[in-house]
């Protein structure tokens, strides 16, 4: 009796999944990025996105495992039970809440974030602003002053695919190319910009633009040092008595 009672434990610590809990991970655009899972599993077990659960990406059994393009799964991890998802290039589409069953039962839920982009612009007066958009589906674009005198992430425009909405001020400003363009940059413009994901709420890319102080009107801003004008004077003077000397020696 006490054998097949010691059997049974071992086996359910042996062959139960082991449930990992919820977890986050971030990756860089476009770089491969590794969703790790902690259970071992005696039977099927299955990687697939929450929001579409018959879309199976990856599957192992005891015999083998397999994936979609651009997924990756270890057999010899999912036997370890450490059967991790790699995805070869992350990237905006990639992103979401991934789950692991094992045998229809849910073992391990983990979201992929992108890393935020982060670029810097440096440009003159009257020069174009450009503000990078990682994606056009439904992103906001906010504002903060580098002088702070107007509300922080102040929101400017909102973009969805080929469609554009802004603020008054912005409204004749801004253009949608493969930026948003927002044309006359001044001072009042330097400051940081944030694309934000409107349905995923995160922050996608913030561009700092910093603004280059004009170069100077040579012609207008620099005057006439005084000794070039002493100079001058008395080039005049000795150029006025050599005539002065030349004629009286005519005249004599």
């Amino acid at each position: 009796m006490w054998s097949y009672t010691l059997l049974f434990v071992l086996q359910i610590f042996t062959f139960a999944p082991t449930v990992s809990g919820d977890g986050s991970v971030t990756a860089k655009l476009h770089h491969p990025v590794t969703l790790t899972c902690d259970s071992r599993c005696s039977g099927v077990l299955k990687w697939s996105l929450f929001n579409k659960p018959g879309s199976v990406l990856a599957r192992c059994d005891q015999t083998s495992c397999r994936s979609e393009e651009g997924f990756n799964i270890s057999h010899d991890q999912y036997l370890k039970g450490n059967p991790h998802l790699t995805i070869t290039a992350a990237d905006y589409s990639t992103r979401g809440l991934y789950t692991c069953l094992c045998d229809d039962k849910d073992v391990c839920n983990v979201r992929l974030l992108i890393e935020t982009l982060e670029m810097t612009r440096v440009i003159a007066p009257g020069e174009p602003i450009d503000v990078h958009l990682p994606h056009t589906d439904m992103v906001g674009v906010g504002f903060t002053a580098s002088d702070a005198v107007q509300p922080s992430n102040l929101q400017i425009c909102t973009v969805d695919k080929e469609k554009i909405q802004c603020s008054p001020d912005y409204k004749e400003r801004a253009s949608l190319l493969n930026t948003l363009q927002i044309k006359d940059g001044n001072v009042s413009d330097s400051g940081n910009y944030t694309v934000r994901d409107i349905v995923n709420d995160e922050t996608l890319a913030i561009v700092t633009v910093h603004m280059r102080e004009p170069c100077p009107d040579i012609k207008q801003q620099e005057g006439v040092p005084v000794w070039v004008v002493v100079l001058i004077l008395m080039l005049l003077l000795v150029v006025a008595l050599l005539l002065l000397f030349c004629a009286m020696v005519r005249y004599f």
